[in-house]
């Protein structure tokens, strides 16, 4: 390539190149700043080192071309200074010495090219030639590696460089997925091993083999895993591990995310249930915490056969397994009878059911809590009054005018729908069957009979009988009978709660 082609090259590749030229002639330092200008759109000069050393503080030239022997501050001493603070710098020496002892020098600064002056335009044009070209790849390989970490590091997949069975090296997807700053802190919180959860034809760690080895072993493989995010929800990724090439034992995993696509329920539906589970219990103490945090109150609903009793409750303690509740001595008493209550807060999205009461403890009047879930209905659904009715009843039910089998009784009723126990049911019937249904009811002494055809809404098969809720539509003067009957019940339900004595039953802290 001759001197016009490599001035072209320089002037289209050095738009972002400034040069700084360093030289206490001034005769020399002006020839040379001319030659400079033809080829380069930012120049600078200066005469001694010290002054070399602040412009380049200055304007960050990319190339410096420096005499050796200046005053102030020499030419090594400055381009030592220079190193420190931009090592790639490309560093042209232009001086009259030529001993080894400036050589080894300027090859221990790590100078570009070392050339003698007065400058020989030809050779110093090949060499910023060369200078510029070695910038242009530096900056492409930069650019280059950049734009790889950027994919490293912000791709969807988790992606982590394993060296025998340690983490050493992780994505950000993975410290956002853990909720980690570094690798650093993930291996001072977790066990690698223990890290993918069971889950039916998932990979994980057995008594005969670690997830990793398994892995291992079947390199290139895609196993379905099941991990825990920072917010303890239940992920489940594709994963797939691969050697790197001659460096032995040194691995690269990848997880891919694929829990929007809902396939977890279909190898393990049961282990599926269990993760939801978990996830409204942490959802729920999360929620309670806030509650806590702002001295909110809560609602306890619960019912005594089928008399609606709320109460207001406070949160006294919250962790990661249970709460801690404080109410009043009502609620404690349908407590210890139903063993099982649900809440309500105006900040939940649902209501909560308290599937089981931990611990009860009277005199200080609270309760502990630690299995919990969002119902699939609010407590405030209920439209119509069901309640059960006294033992005095009767019930007699008919499939295509013959009467059923065996016994049946009211489990609970209201103006629209009962629930009938039945110790048989005859073949045929189904949900929306149509079914006859008498049933006797005492009302301040007389006695009331409701009969009339019922649709089959649910059947609950139980091991000895069988529930059978019935949906009904009762003429006037039978629906005026049960509204007044269930106002009559309640009152009679009330006297009879109030005259329970649990204390004298149950120790007054206990666990259930």
């Amino acid at each position: 390539m001759n001197m016009k082609e490599m001035t072209e090259t320089i002037l289209a590749l050095s738009n972002n190149v400034g040069v700084l030229y360093v030289e206490d002639n001034l005769v020399l330092s002006k020839n040379v700043e001319t030659l400079l200008l033809r080829v380069f759109k930012s120049v600078h000069i200066a005469h001694d080192g010290e002054d070399g050393y602040n412009q380049f503080l200055t304007h960050h030239p990319k190339i410096v071309i420096t005499d050796i022997n200046m005053p102030v501050l020499n030419g090594f001493e400055m381009v030592k200074k220079i190193k420190e603070t931009e090592s790639n710098c490309k560093i042209i020496i232009l001086s009259a010495f030529d001993e080894k002892e400036h050589l080894y020098t300027a090859i221990d600064l790590g100078v570009f090219s070392y050339q003698h002056k007065p400058a020989n335009a030809p050779k110093l044009i090949n060499a910023l030639y060369d200078a510029v070209l070695s910038i242009h790849k530096e900056e492409n390989s930069r650019i280059f590696l950049t734009q790889l970490q950027n994919i490293f590091n912000y791709q969807n997949n988790i992606v982590i460089m394993m060296h025998r069975d340690k983490f050493v090296l992780v994505n950000q997807r993975f410290n956002e997925f853990f909720g980690v700053e570094n690798i650093a802190e993930f291996n001072d919180k977790n066990n690698i091993g223990k890290l993918l959860f069971e889950h039916k034809e998932f990979l994980y760690t057995t008594p005969s083999s670690t997830w990793i080895n398994t892995a291992i072993e079947n390199q290139g493989k895609l196993y379905h895993t099941k991990m825990k995010n920072h917010k303890g929800e239940m992920r489940h990724l594709i994963l797939k591990l691969r050697n790197i090439p001659e460096k032995e034992d040194y691995y690269i995993l990848s997880f891919d995310d694929v829990t929007e696509l809902n396939l977890m329920s279909l190898f393990d539906a049961n282990a599926t249930r269990d993760d939801e589970s978990s996830k409204d219990k942490m959802t729920i103490l999360t929620l309670l915490q806030v509650v806590k945090d702002n001295s909110a109150e809560i609602k306890i609903h619960n019912f005594y056969k089928g008399l609606t009793i709320v109460n207001p409750a406070v949160i006294t303690d919250v962790n990661d397994e249970n709460f801690t509740l404080k109410t009043v001595n009502t609620q404690l008493k349908i407590v210890q009878i139903a063993k099982f209550m649900t809440i309500t807060s105006e900040i939940f999205p649902k209501d909560v059911i308290c599937k089981s009461v931990k611990s009860l403890d009277s005199d200080n009047q609270i309760i502990v809590i630690d299995d919990m879930a969002f119902a699939p209905r609010s407590a405030a659904d209920r439209k119509f009054i069901r309640l059960e009715p006294d033992a005095d009843h009767g019930c007699t039910l008919y499939f295509k005018n013959i009467k059923f089998p065996g016994e049946s009784s009211v489990v609970d009723i209201s103006e629209v729908s009962a629930k009938i126990k039945t110790d048989a049911l005859p073949a045929g019937i189904e949900i929306g069957t149509q079914i006859k249904v008498a049933i006797s009811l005492k009302l301040k002494g007389r006695l009331i009979t409701l009969s009339t055809l019922g649709s089959v809404y649910r059947i609950e098969e139980n091991k000895r009988d069988y529930n059978i809720v019935l949906l009904y539509e009762l003429v006037q003067k039978s629906l005026n009978d049960i509204k007044e009957y269930l106002s009559n019940r309640q009152i009679e339900l009330i006297r009879e709660f109030k005259s329970i004595d649990v204390n004298s039953q149950i120790p007054n802290n206990y666990s259930i």
